[in-house]
């Protein structure tokens, strides 16, 4: 299958007249004929296990089995690995990405370290004078994540056993997810920002 996607992306990026290099449009070809490959097969695959997906028993990825479109996406994942990750310029860029995360995290620790009641206190109140780091960081998270916090605790049952354990759970999932959210320039900035590198 390999041989075929780069063979047909060969001939289209030869045979197209556009501005641009042979290069850039067998790169263009090669993506589109790869996607034009895999998505349907795992469309396919998705749909053929929708029954295991939906009870949570499909435990693996749509793309990996014994298929050829499994071969040929393992191939891309071995090249990207040794030509593209490996790079050293790729690798500082992943240093710092990771960098600049763990310390956003670190600097949102506070928020995790807060009693259930300190916290409910603050998202009820949105400032809570005798935390104000927490309340300003809290005020620093988006509206959006917010409110997904409130509406997950609200289906909880508060008397239950493990409210503290799921409460704490949606607390982790409200940074996580804020932090995920974020774009690498934005990420970058809240760290320089918040960690007074400017």
């Amino acid at each position: 299958m390999f041989a075929q996607v780069v063979e047909n992306a060969w001939e289209k990026s030869r045979a197209n007249t556009l501005s641009r290099s042979t290069e850039d449009q067998f790169f263009m070809y090669l993506r589109v004929n790869t996607l034009n490959k895999l998505v349907p097969y795992a469309a396919s695959r998705f749909i053929d296990n929708l029954p295991m997906v939906y009870s949570g028993e499909f435990n693996h990825a749509l793309l990996e089995d014994d298929s050829s479109y499994s071969q040929l996406l393992e191939l891309y994942k071995n090249v990207a690995v040794r030509h593209v990750f490996s790079h050293p310029d790729v690798e500082q860029l992943e240093l710092q990405g990771y960098r600049v995360i763990s310390g956003l995290l670190d600097i949102y620790q506070p928020l995790l370290q807060l009693s259930v009641d300190e916290f409910s206190e603050l998202v009820e109140n949105e400032r809570v004078r005798r935390i104000p780091i927490e309340s300003r960081l809290y005020q620093k998270l988006s509206t959006r994540h917010r409110l997904a916090y409130v509406e997950a605790i609200s289906k909880l049952d508060r008397n239950a056993a493990q409210w503290p354990v799921m409460e704490y759970y949606y607390r982790c999932r409200l940074i996580q997810d804020y932090i995920s959210g974020m774009t690498d320039l934005y990420a970058w900035d809240e760290y320089r920002k918040l960690m007074a590198v400017e």
